[in-house]
């Protein structure tokens, strides 16, 4: 995941995120904020869900068009937090870029 991620205001967007390690007992987390700061204001996030059973690393990333579409910003910062046996562990090595794109459709 080197480029941005691309947000789509007012639409449902899912992203498929693959962490090759087993986080079935892990607590996964994922936020966008104004700036990669986490004092920065919250945009908006993400939830997540397991693709199979979390042994695999497999993710699904789901911001509903509900939030997506009260989302004024055009940009924002994306990371992904993850406790396993009570200890956070780095995901990133930065935050990621998000862009927010308006939809050209209805």
């Amino acid at each position: 995941m080197g480029k941005a991620v691309i947000v789509h205001k007012g639409r449902t967007n899912t992203l498929q995120v693959n962490l090759g390690v087993d986080v079935s007992t892990d607590t996964i987390t994922s936020e966008i904020r104004s700036e990669p700061e986490i004092s920065s204001p919250l945009i908006a996030a993400w939830s997540v869900a397991y693709a199979t059973d979390g042994t695999d690393g497999e993710m699904i990333f789901t911001l509903d068009n509900t939030i997506t579409e009260q989302i004024t910003a055009s940009s924002g910062f994306m990371d992904v937090k993850r406790v396993s046996g009570g200890e956070p562990l780095s995901v990133f090595d930065k935050p990621l870029e998000v862009i927010f794109q308006g939809s050209v459709t209805a």
